[in-house]
């Protein structure tokens, strides 16, 4: 009965998150504010069932699923949505729905295709739950700076045309755009270093000697400093524009490579 329960919950959500796309596509294409609405309301819906579903499951299992792969592509699938409700909320940048959506539905099919791992009871612990938490809290909102960064440059390439193509009128202005980019870049950062913070901090009390040489830890420190970098050069040396959207996409494979990729190398992270 209980995975009937999940198992419902989960499609629903899953169901939601399409519509929702389909109708973010239709409203770019028409730019029609009926079917932005009606995108914007299914991904709220979509929202609300994928985060009851992540606390049944949470209840199901009696801990927070947040320590395999498979657990960890949903809880990256409600943090993408979340951000892309709050940058609709604040900027209503129509065409962000065709780049997160389509990555949550992937998301979420990641988590049927891939078997749930059995997760160590060292990771069965409150300060793994939120240094996880506040990591993919940081990768949602980066992932929101790397597609601001696209459409900027996108957009910057339609203005130096001589003829400026259909995209260019369904584009945001380069301020607005620049605006949600500074915004998630400071959010995603601060976000990125509380997490780091809370994993080095548990690391010292729990770990064997030589944590530091995780790989996933490498490149996490490497991404931050990616990030920080940017961040500074947007401050000192007035980078921004195309300049920062180009480090921000060095910034963005830095996180799948810390994500998906550093896991691969050994250490002791799971995913």
């Amino acid at each position: 009965m209980s995975h009937i329960m999940s198992g419902l919950l989960f499609n629903a959500a899953f169901g939601f998150y399409v519509i929702g796309l389909f109708h973010s596509g239709v409203a770019f294409l028409s730019k029609r504010d009926l079917f932005l609405r009606v995108a914007t309301a299914s991904v709220g819906v979509g929202f609300l069932f994928h985060t009851a579903f992540l606390v049944y499951r949470a209840i199901e299992m009696s801990y927070l699923p947040l320590g395999g792969l498979r657990e960890s592509l949903a809880l990256f699938a409600w943090t993408v949505s979340l951000c892309f409700l709050i940058a609709h909320w604040r900027y209503e940048v129509k065409a962000l729905g065709l780049f997160l959506l389509p990555l949550v539905t992937v998301l979420m099919l990641g988590t049927v295709f891939i078997q749930t791992s059995p997760i160590p009871d060292a990771l069965r612990n409150v300060w793994i739950y939120i240094h996880t938490t506040f990591m993919f809290l940081a990768y949602g909102m980066l992932v929101v700076t790397f597609f601001a960064g696209v459409l900027y440059l996108l957009q910057e390439r339609e203005l130096k045309s001589k003829k400026p193509k259909t995209f260019y009128h369904r584009l945001p202005s380069l301020g607005v755009l620049d605006d949600v980019f500074l915004r998630f870049l400071i959010w995603g950062f601060t976000f990125m270093t509380l997490g780091l913070l809370v994993g080095v901090i548990r690391a010292e009390q729990d770990w064997v000697q030589g944590w530091y040489q995780d790989p996933k830890v490498i490149a996490a420190a490497a991404t931050w400093t990616i990030y920080l970098l940017l961040i500074y050069l947007r401050a000192t040396a007035g980078w921004r524009g195309r300049r920062a959207a180009w480090l921000s996409l060095v910034g963005f494979a830095s996180v799948l490579f810390t994500y998906l990729g550093a896991s691969w190398l050994g250490g002791q992270h799971s995913f």
